[in-house]
């Protein structure tokens, strides 16, 4: 789809455009979760499965350098905050996120970036199994800060044993692994739909 395609697609109502149609759609799953834990709450009959089983991953509070070695520049400085291990897995020598069992997920991953080096661009991937599902690239504007955020989420169907990574495209970059600027999750949405 060409950009011109895009710019068709969006609502002259919405100024924010199709960047904006995403945030709503984002916010709509965060209120669907929001409500289904407010359902768990209010009935303790109802099942506690109903609630989806969540990793949430932060940086350990340092800037460290990424280099492409052994780790191939995937991040692997995580702090557990919340996770189902009945779902997931993390491996933290190699920054890895094992899905244990089959299903829908949204992921999502937030880096912050210093640019350093002459750099006036940083990209990263989510990848799974090693192959780009996602990615996020940004820039920064002449004479402002040296650091900028990347943001990016999707939904993908996974299989048990499948793994997850945040992945530096470019070495020699520094990225600040403070707990609210860099971080990584994922949300079982769901069974996976029968094929």
């Amino acid at each position: 789809m060409a950009p011109q395609d895009l710019q068709d697609l969006q609502d002259p109502k919405d100024p924010r455009g199709f960047q904006g149609f995403l945030e709503s759609q984002e916010q709509l799953l965060w209120d669907h979760l929001a409500l289904q834990v407010l359902l768990v709450l209010k009935d303790p009959l109802v099942s506690r499965d109903l609630l989806p089983a969540v990793v949430h991953l932060q940086g350990q509070g340092s800037a460290i350098q990424v280099k492409n070695d052994l780790s191939g520049g995937v991040l692997n400085d995580w702090s557990r905050i919340t996770m189902n291990p009945k779902v997931f897995k993390l491996h933290p020598r190699s920054g890895e996120l094992e899905v244990l069992v089959d299903g829908t997920y949204f992921i999502y991953s937030q880096v912050e970036v210093y640019y350093i080096n002459f750099t006036d661009f940083a990209s990263y991937e989510v990848v799974v199994d090693e192959k780009p599902f996602l990615q996020c690239t940004r820039s920064i504007e002449t004479g402002k800060t040296n650091y900028n955020t990347c943001y990016t989420a999707g939904v993908c169907l996974l299989k048990a044993r499948q793994k997850i990574a945040v992945k530096m495209v470019h070495a020699d970059i520094s990225i600040n692994m403070s707990k609210h600027t860099t971080f990584f999750g994922a949300i079982r949405l769901g069974e996976a739909p029968a094929s």
